[in-house]
């Protein structure tokens, strides 16, 4: 019974220390993931971090600055990385590296560069 306790205790302490990371989200997808992905995978034309000092693409939208908008919303940012633009190559991401790569941008919302 005290085993028992002790690991709803730390069940408890482990969801209440992931919360703030969980509600920016909605509890989809791992930002440190997200991360790695947006910075393999869109750093090469996007501004994806904020240390990020520029994009390789002039015409790419700087995401750190654009996920800053208020219209900027996880709907939002699932309808950008599931569309095909005609001058961005066609890059089929899973559910899974869209959540992580939502989650990531999300966390970033009043975060100055």
């Amino acid at each position: 019974m005290r085993c028992a306790g002790i690991a709803l205790g730390l069940t408890l302490a482990a969801l209440l220390a992931a919360a703030p990371a969980l509600a920016a989200t909605n509890g989809v997808g791992r930002p440190g993931y997200g991360k790695t992905l947006a910075r393999e995978m869109c750093g090469e034309c996007h501004v994806v971090a904020p240390d990020q000092k520029s994009g390789g693409d002039p015409l790419a939208p700087n995401l750190v600055e654009r996920v800053q908008d208020a219209g900027i919303t996880e709907l939002a940012l699932r309808a950008y990385l599931q569309t095909s633009h005609p001058i961005m190559p066609n890059v089929r991401l899973t559910a899974e590296q869209t959540d992580d790569i939502v989650a990531y941008l999300l966390s970033l919302k009043g975060v100055k560069r």
